[in-house]
């Protein structure tokens, strides 16, 4: 992946209607301007372009990379994406995420902006099959991406999606996690993340994790090895808990295990949740630089008749030899869940195993 702001633009010999042209000019000028406002909408929404020529080689690989079903009551997605067109190109241009996907020989609008907007290194790096994916900071408002995929043909261009999905996705799920931190971690309306009680769980716990504005130390102590932290309106928590592991489980992580610890948990803590049979799934990845489970489920309450979406790591810290369960949850009825379980993981992502 390239940023493409260091690139400055090729002019190739074509034909262009107006539009092209004024669509163009906006990418390449129109972001030079010092005097822009902030980008509007939801984190989650990605404005997507293709040409007519192409939106169906490239329409269903994007969703497969971008519009990720997490486990809810109701089916929701990470990300939704809004396909447009020349006729609302000028709005999307307004919102936090735009993504462009045209190949060099795409006769539309959107391949000719694509052809014109990168150098001639850029362009020969396409057609040599070193880079197809391409990212402007800032274009037209702040705190912004726009994204732009190609390549020499539209049926490589497909391929391209198909087979990088994960890096497709992490460019945006990042550019998100990165920008929701900065929210939901900054000053507003007087209050401001918790220092005092970060500090306060560093020294009785020995490790760190950021305490947003709207969160509170809710129940737990160092000796029982449990921190909740807990948000109202809607309620959203996490929670951190460490075991020692023994020499059977050292380098092995039991999905049984895991359910049976936090269905325990939750009877003392939680009031009885527990996890839904059969909504466990969960996927193998990094948490600052150590292997780790990642898994998504649905709780409930049957006491109470209630119950919402899951998220959270499991990994070991050989370091200071403890086993940690970082774990989020939503009950958010009537509204999508989705931007609050963020809070939750951006929570646990700021999770630090050394308080220095």
């Amino acid at each position: 992946m390239l940023d493409f702001q260091h690139f400055s633009p090729i002019f190739i010999p074509m034909k262009h209607s107006i539009f092209t042209i004024i669509l163009i000019l906006a990418v390449l000028f129109i972001g030079c301007s010092n005097f822009k406002s902030e980008a509007i909408g939801s984190f989650n929404s990605v404005y997507a372009f293709a040409d007519d020529e192409e939106l169906d080689l490239v329409e269903e690989p994007l969703e497969i990379a971008i519009a990720q079903p997490i486990i809810t009551p109701r089916p929701e997605r990470l990300f939704r994406i809004f396909w447009g067109d020349t006729t609302n190109f000028d709005n999307a241009t307004k919102h936090h995420i735009v993504l462009v996907a045209a190949s060099f020989e795409s006769p539309g609008h959107f391949g000719a902006l694509v052809r014109m907007s990168l150098s001639k290194a850029a362009y020969d790096s396409v057609m040599t099959g070193k880079y197809n994916i391409f990212v402007k900071h800032n274009p037209w408002s702040k705190n912004q991406i726009l994204v732009i995929l190609t390549a020499p043909t539209a049926d490589q261009l497909r391929a391209y999606i198909l087979t990088h999905t994960d890096e497709i996705f992490d460019q945006i799920n990042d550019y998100t996690d990165e920008h929701v931190a900065q929210w939901i971690f900054s000053k507003f309306q007087g209050k401001s993340e918790k220092f005092d009680i970060e500090k306060k769980i560093a020294d009785d716990y020995g490790f760190k994790i950021r305490v947003p504005r709207m969160f509170d130390w809710e129940k737990g102590t160092a000796e029982k090895h449990f921190l909740w932290l807990r948000a109202l309106e809607p309620e959203r928590w996490v929670f951190v808990y460490w075991t020692l592991p023994d020499s059977a489980m050292k380098g092995k992580i039991s999905l049984k295990w895991l359910v049976h610890t936090r269905d325990s948990l939750c009877a003392i803590y939680y009031e009885g949740d527990s996890i839904v049979d059969g909504t466990l799934t969960y996927e193998h990845t990094n948490f600052h630089n150590i292997p780790a489970i990642k898994y998504r489920a649905r709780w409930k309450n049957r006491k109470a008749v209630a119950g919402g979406p899951v998220v959270g790591y499991i990994f070991d810290d050989t370091l200071h030899n403890r086993r940690y369960i970082l774990d989020g949850a939503v009950f958010a009825p009537g509204i999508r869940k989705e931007p609050y379980l963020r809070h939750c993981e951006v929570i646990m992502r700021s999770f630090d195993f050394d308080t220095l």
